[in-house]
């Protein structure tokens, strides 16, 4: 939203009054300077978790030498942040491994900022949703196999994103089975098991069979 006025404060009050809020940002768009009168044009908006994590990404993408389009939306306590541009493979890097630096260097600094972000997740050109379409197909094998073996499988070491993925497909698509995660970075895995009487509310983490979205499901590791 644009407003004017003779002075940068005078459109940043301009600003306020129209949001009702002191916890703006903006920037001057133009400044017109003549003998009886100035003119100040600013964009202003207010301060909030899609607006900093925006700005963030796009400063950290100029930083590197990249440029792309960046959109960030919340929803309730949750926080996605998607760019979408060429080139940016170096954001991604081998296995996921360098977009799962970047977002939790990120996820740190919103969550400086805004203590009620619970979760903050990054995609660079839907790699995680293509990531994921894998994750289900491999879900489904190991689920097939424990119902023929009777014996858990174990899935191969994966990053933290993608554990809790498949713990929330496995709660959420397969009721007659629980996960769990074992081992220790990086070659922490999870392993998919049929429910007994006497494992129920053993788990210390993965899926229990309530979860309803990636940040409440599997594993808290981004806690």
């Amino acid at each position: 939203m644009e407003f004017i006025g003779e002075s940068v404060e005078q459109a940043l009050e301009k600003a306020r009054q129209y949001f009702g809020s002191d916890e703006l940002e903006y920037e001057v768009i133009s400044e017109k300077r003549g003998l009886l009168r100035n003119e100040v044009v600013i964009k202003a908006w207010v301060v909030s978790p899609e607006s900093v994590a925006e700005q963030l990404v796009t400063a950290l993408l100029k930083a590197m030498g990249k440029t792309g389009s960046v959109h960030a939306e919340q929803m309730d306590d949750q926080l996605h942040i998607s760019v979408d541009g060429e080139d940016l493979g170096i954001l991604i890097g081998k296995h996921g491994s360098f977009l799962d630096t970047f977002e939790g260097f990120v996820r740190y600094i919103i969550r400086v900022r805004f203590p009620e972000i619970a979760h903050v997740d990054v995609d660079v050109m839907n790699y995680k949703q293509k990531r994921i379409r894998q994750l289900e197909d491999m879900v489904e094998q190991s689920v097939q196999k424990t119902k023929r073996t009777k014996r858990p499988a174990t899935l191969p070491p994966m990053l933290r994103w993608e554990r809790r993925e498949v713990h929330r497909i496995v709660s959420e698509k397969y009721p007659a089975f629980e996960s769990k995660s074992t081992g220790y970075d990086p070659n922490r895995r999870v392993q998919i098991f049929l429910k007994t009487a006497g494992n129920s509310g053993e788990r210390e983490e993965g899926s229990k069979g309530s979860s309803t979205n990636n940040a409440k499901s599997g594993e808290r590791e981004d806690e």
